[in-house]
């Protein structure tokens, strides 16, 4: 696959979280895209932990509002917000990415979403924080179980709903005249 853009882009990312700057950094070299990276610290203007759809979103539009203020030169800003929402059976958990251009050209792009285990779901339904509250899910665990300890690593580190998220935006955003 060749690189829908020659030259060396300037991207200015809505956050300074070394994980999500390493995805971002994957997906760009699996879609062959050439790029600087400027992490910028940037508010998300929601709730640590974003228990809409909606509000998720919107955290990842004022990141990508954010660090295109913070850094005008580039040429596209980038928003990641990681967030939940309530379903009738329980809660889900997703990622959206924004991506915002110096034209005004915005599009949002929701990830996959992935029904949390009763473990994540009473953490949640209880008001606590996630981010601090992973260990829990692994203490009753038999060394062998692969599957839950599957599901641990993508809770915790939250990389497939980011990686989903960025390679839809990223890939609408560069072949935006055929969408």
């Amino acid at each position: 696959m060749k690189s829908t853009y020659q030259k060396k882009l300037k991207i200015a990312v809505g956050t300074t979280s070394d994980p999500k700057i390493k995805y971002l950094k994957e997906v760009l070299q699996n879609l062959k895209i050439k790029a600087d990276l400027t992490p910028l610290e940037v508010k998300s203007g929601v709730s640590e932990q974003p228990k809409t759809t909606n509000e998720t979103q919107q955290g990842s539009i004022n990141r990508a509002k954010g660090a295109f203020e913070k850094f005008p030169k580039s040429d596209f800003s980038i928003g990641i917000e990681v967030g939940y929402h309530k379903e009738e059976n329980g809660y889900e958990m997703f990622c959206w990415v924004t991506i915002i251009d110096k034209d005004g050209y915005q599009i949002s792009s929701q990830s996959h979403k992935f029904f949390l285990p009763k473990y994540y779901q009473e953490v949640l339904n209880k008001g606590l924080e996630m981010s601090v509250n992973l260990e829990g899910y692994m203490k009753n665990i038999k060394a062998k179980n692969y599957s839950k300890k599957h599901i641990d690593e993508i809770v915790r580190h939250r990389k497939p709903f980011i990686e989903n998220a960025l390679k839809n935006a990223l890939i609408q955003y560069l072949n935006k005249e055929d969408f």
